[in-house]
C-alpha cells in the first residue's frame, strides 16, 4: 500500500510469481475497493495462487461496497489471512477483516499472527488456539470454522497437503485436552505438538482448588506442581 504505484508493484510481483510458477502473499489493508478491484482482475487464475492479509480496512468499508469486493476476491480465487490477534499496522487500527462476510462470498480466509510482542502489540502471544478462540469468541465463528481456519484452510493456503488421523497422511497433530473442540479452544493449556511423526514440544498445566477436600470417589488427588522430588506443594 506504501509503494508510489500500488498497481505497478502489484503487476511486477503478479508477472514475476507468474514466470517462475510461485505463490505470492501481498500485504495490504484492503480499504481502497478500486484497488482491491484491480488486483482481483490480474490475479485472477494464477497459480499456484495469491493471498491478501490482514485485509482489516474491509471491515471499515460500507457493507455493500465490502460485499462487492469480497465477491471478486472470490471470483479471483484469492485467499484472504486475517489477523484476530491484532495488525502490524498500530494501535489505532485493531480491526479484523470481515471474516463471516468473506466466509459467505466464498473467499477462503485462514488465520495467521501479526503483531508478536511489538509497538502494536507488546504482548502478541501468535499462538494458533488463540486466534482461533478470538475469531469465535469475539467474530461470531462456530468453533470448527474458527479452528479450521488455523488449521486445515491455513495449510491450504501455504499450499501443504490434507493431514488426517490415518495410515498415508503426514504426522503433523496438534493433541489437546478438552472435552469437545470449544472446550479446547476455551481452555487450551495442555497440548502435545507433533512434528512429522516426533514430539516437539509439550504443555502441560494443572488447576488447583484451595480449600477443598478431595472427592474419594473421584479417584486420586490432583498432580501437584513442582518437581516429583521436592517434596513441596504448590508453588515449590
Amino acid at each position: 500500500d506504501l509503494d508510489p504505484d500500488p498497481t505497478g508493484y502489484t503487476a511486477a510481483v503478479l508477472e514475476v510469481a507468474a514466470e517462475h510458477g510461485c505463490p505470492v502473499d501481498l500485504h495490504t489493508d484492503g480499504d481502497d475497493p478500486a484497488r482491491l478491484a484491480r488486483l482481483a482482475a490480474m490475479a485472477g487464475g494464477l497459480r499456484p495462487g495469491v493471498a491478501l492479509g490482514p485485509c482489516a480496512g474491509l471491515a471499515h468499508l460500507p457493507l455493500e461496497t465490502a460485499g462487492r469486493a469480497a465477491d471478486q476476491l472470490a471470483a479471483a480465487g484469492i485467499t484472504v489471512v486475517c489477523l484476530p490477534q491484532g495488525g502490524c499496522t498500530g494501535s489505532e487500527r485493531r480491526t479484523t477483516a470481515p471474516v463471516r462476510l468473506l466466509r459467505s462470498a466464498g473467499v477462503r480466509v485462514a488465520a495467521g499472527s501479526g503483531a508478536l510482542r511489538d509497538t502494536a502489540n507488546p504482548v502478541g502471544r501468535g499462538d494458533p488456539l488463540e486466534a482461533a478462540y478470538l475469531l469465535a469468541s469475539q467474530h461470531g465463528l462456530r468453533p470448527e470454522h474458527a479452528y479450521a481456519m488455523v488449521s486445515t484452510t491455513a495449510r491450504a493456503a501455504l499450499g501443504l497437503p490434507d493431514v488426517r488421523v490415518e495410515a498415508g497422511f503426514p504426522a503433523e497433530l496438534l493433541a489437546v485436552r478438552g472435552e469437545r473442540l470449544s472446550a479446547a479452544l476455551s481452555l487450551a493449556y495442555s497440548r502435545i505438538v507433533i512434528h512429522r511423526g516426533r514430539v516437539v514440544a509439550r504443555t502441560s498445566a494443572v488447576r488447583e482448588y484451595c480449600d477443598s477436600e478431595p472427592d474419594p470417589a473421584a479417584g486420586p488427588d490432583l498432580p501437584r506442581q513442582g518437581r516429583p522430588d521436592s517434596g513441596g506443594g504448590p508453588g515449590s
